[in-house]
Formats: C-alpha cells, structure tokens, sequence
C-alpha cells in the first residue's frame, strides 16, 4: 500500500485490572475521555479501521487497553487526560500502511508489549561489546602490537547503532 502521506503516532496504554470488575473500572477511565471509541475483544482489521476513523486529519491518537483473564476492552480516542500509570506504555511512530497493520496486529494478539527478553538480550550484547573493546583499547594503549584495534571504533560503533535500531525499531517504551 505504500506511504500514508504523513507520520503518525499511537499512543497504546495497557491497563490490567485483577481484583475488580472490568466494567466499574471503565467507567472510571471513560469519565476522563473526551470523545471515544469503545471496542470489546476486537479483531486487528476491526481495531484498525476504527483507528483510522478516530484519527481522522489529526496526527496522534491513543489505543488504551484495558484486560481481565477473560475480555479485553480497547479505547480509541484523541485526548487522554489525567488516566493513571499503566503496566505498560508504549509509542509507535508510523509512515506505511504496512507498519500500521504491523502494530494493530501485535496489539490484537497481545503482543505489544511482550518483547523483555530481546529487549535485555540486545542490551547485553552492546554492553559485552562496549567493554569489550575498551578493555582491547586500553591493551592497545598499553601494547603497541595491539594498537591496531583503535581503528575498530567506526565498526564498534556502528554495530552498536545497528543494535539499538533493531531493539528499538518504531516502538518506544514511554516513561
């Protein structure tokens, strides 16, 4: 499908709610919404389309999540003011059609949020690579039949840059 024409960027907030009723806990979100959308245990095409309807011109809207072990009641809207600290939060920044569909498929099917483990991997990786080479650089220093591994840095960094563009992708953790 190609481009969109313009950036846009969603909001998705995941809320878990354990030792209360789904429906008592909505309202109490509804009640600081302006104008919304609300979707129970949508399919991805559904969640999309009426994403698409609420975002309309503007360039930024929010898809909150709220779950219990058995439903999944999703908000679409514009405007959040005022909502708690959610389990989860993340923003998605899109330019295709592509990447849309990408994101409401992981939101649809729980998957949003639920990547720690790459996340910790790759952070891992950069830091073994890191110190790797400071400690081969300070040999380096040290030795000069090692002083050829101070021109290693361009890669080491660039590696390091590739790294985190995979970690991060368009989505971001927000704080």
């Amino acid at each position: 499908m190609g481009s969109m024409g313009q950036r846009i960027k969603i909001v998705y907030y995941l809320y878990e709610v354990k030792d209360e009723p789904l429906g008592n806990y909505a309202k109490a979100v509804e009640s600081k919404l302006g104008r919304f959308i609300r979707l129970v245990n949508p399919d991805e095409y559904t969640l999309m389309t009426n994403f698409k309807s609420i975002l309309g011109t503007s360039k930024e809207a929010h898809v909150i999540e709220i779950r219990n072990d058995i439903n999944r009641w999703f908000y679409l809207t514009k405007g959040v003011n005022g909502l708690e600290k959610p389990k989860a939060a993340y923003e998605y920044e899109i330019g295709k059609e592509e990447a849309l569909e990408v994101v409401f498929r992981e939101i649809a099917e729980g998957s949003a949020h639920g990547k720690p483990g790459v996340d910790k991997f790759s952070a891992m990786l950069q830091l073994l690579l890191w110190g790797g080479f400071l400690v081969l650089s300070y040999l380096g220093y040290k030795n000069d039949e090692l002083e050829w591994i101070n021109s290693l840095l361009p890669l080491v960094l660039l590696l390091s840059g590739l790294i985190e563009g995979f970690r991060r992708g368009y989505k971001k953790r927000k704080k």
